[in-house]
């Protein structure tokens, strides 16, 4: 039996409003939720295989694997609500995430910046350590699976209709489905060992796509047509984006990383430019069930040894450090704090000594007025925003990271001082000679906010002495302002 739009489900709580897709293995439906009113997702067995002989064992397993896909709790993974059994078909109840699929945002010839492919890849990386972590493979992972949340650059991981369970090293029996490009020459293998090894191949694939515009060359042809690598489609893309790819989509499983972690880690960081995407979406559009920070990062730590801890988001980093100086402060640590207060009263003292007023002894006796030669702080602030505006506008820009280093030049400068508090300051836009084009905001608490290819990032900004305007990306990366 089939379902058709329009019918009520599970006594009445869940009308089917549209069948969002079919495929070799199940059937998802956009749905409404009467008792909440919400629109949700209901995805159910493919009404073939009711036709087959084992479809009972079937349902058993679409049931284990709802229960197991429930605990995959993740921003970056579609949220599992409900579970139920209507006329004697499965359906597992997922949230509804409104947006585009990363397939369509990509055509051949025009692949995304480098930069923000590796902040969508890193997410989906996060989510898919996760699910391993609950003893499940993905075993889809492709750009039509990846939906970018409307409004935001968080992306989020959907269709786990092949998913299976999995035991390290152990060889157990794949299923027939394969999408061509993006599934290891194992998922074609009736029989073969499943490891983590096998979604590695499908994210290091997804970001091959996204880095290329192109479609990867299927696994079994490849020993015939051989893979090119990312940096002859284009050649701007970075050394270690692909040597990444190219050692997650090797052919063997054991050729490739054997964590998720590890993979990862082998990523260069999330941008040529700017290597730390500040939140780009509201906090209220963030789903609730998140993993703590704590048990986030001890998650995360399994799977990366110490040598690859570059690659954990920084809030892990951050909390990673604190729970190692808990740990070893031992005994020492009333010892540190008295030591650490003797020595800021004894700078107190020196500081107060150097830069009290002169008394009426120490000034020059012969009666000339003592010149004040001190230059201006480097972090001086400017009067106003007109002094910014001013300073910046047709000036040339140069950035300056450790990976590379652009010049640029301000083509547009505006005072904003009507909007909302965080839109308030001054806004600019910057032409590099690359072709990437930014804007930036300079605010009044010293902070600016920046765009580029659709992400968002944040840093300080300083004025010198010699009035050259500086700002200092959170993560190390860098702009000057030349004066004209």
């Amino acid at each position: 039996m089939s379902f058709s739009i329009g019918q009520r489900l599970y006594q009445n709580k869940y009308i089917l409003e549209q069948e969002l897709g079919r495929g070799g293995f199940g059937t998802t439906y956009k749905a409404t939720d009467t008792v909440l009113n919400q629109t949700v997702v209901i995805k159910t067995l493919n009404d073939a295989l009711s036709q087959e002989l084992n479809f009972a064992s079937y349902q058993h397993q679409f049931h284990a694997e709802a229960k197991r896909l429930a605990k995959c709790v993740h921003p970056n993974i579609v949220r599992v609500s409900d579970f139920f059994t209507d006329d004697n078909i499965p359906c597992i109840v997922m949230d509804y995430v409104p947006g585009r699929t990363l397939d369509t945002l990509v055509v051949p010839g025009r692949p995304l910046p480098e930069g923000l492919a590796l902040h969508y890849i890193q997410q989906v990386g996060e989510a898919v350590h996760t699910v391993h972590q609950n003893g499940l493979l993905h075993r889809d992972i492709k750009p039509q699976n990846l939906i970018l949340r409307e409004g935001t650059q968080q992306v989020v991981l959907i269709d786990f209709g092949i998913a299976r369970e999995f035991t390290p090293g152990k060889t157990q029996a794949h299923t027939h489905l394969v999408s061509e490009g993006y599934a290891p020459i194992e998922q074609y293998l009736p029989q073969a060992k499943r490891s983590a090894a096998t979604d590695i191949y499908g994210l290091a694939a997804t970001l091959y796509t996204l880095l290329t515009g192109q479609l990867p060359i299927a696994a079994p042809l490849r020993d015939r047509h051989p893979l090119p690598e990312p940096r002859q489609l284009q050649p701007s893309i970075s050394t270690a984006a692909n040597r990444a790819v190219m050692q997650g989509m090797a052919m063997e499983p054991q050729h490739r990383p054997a964590q998720v972690g590890v993979w990862l880690a082998l990523l260069p960081e999330a941008g040529n430019r700017l290597v730390a995407p500040a939140a780009s979406h509201p906090i209220s559009q963030v789903p609730t069930a998140v993993v703590a920070p704590a048990r986030q990062s001890a998650a995360v730590s399994q799977a990366r040894a110490s040598t690859v801890a570059h690659a954990l988001p920084a809030q892990e980093r951050r909390t990673n450090g604190r729970q190692s100086g808990r740990q070893s402060s031992g005994p020492w640590l009333p010892l540190l704090v008295l030591f650490g207060i003797s020595l800021l009263l004894g700078l107190g003292y020196v500081w107060q000594d150097l830069f009290r007023a002169p008394s009426v002894d120490e000034r020059p006796s012969d009666g000339s007025e003592e010149v004040d030669e001190q230059t201006p702080s480097d972090n001086m602030i400017p009067p106003n925003p007109t002094t910014i505006k001013n300073h910046i506008e047709n000036s040339p820009v140069e950035f300056s990271s450790s990976k590379t280093k652009v010049s640029g030049k301000v083509t547009e400068a505006s005072i904003r001082e009507n909007a909302e508090a965080q839109n308030n300051g001054v806004r600019a836009k910057i032409e590099w000679d690359d072709n990437v084009t930014s804007t930036i905001l300079f605010q009044k608490n010293s902070r600016v906010r920046v765009w580029e290819e659709g992400v968002e990032y944040g840093g300080n900004w300083s004025w010198s002495s010699t009035e050259i305007l500086r700002v200092d990306m959170d993560q190390g990366a860098q702009y000057t302002f030349q004066p004209q």
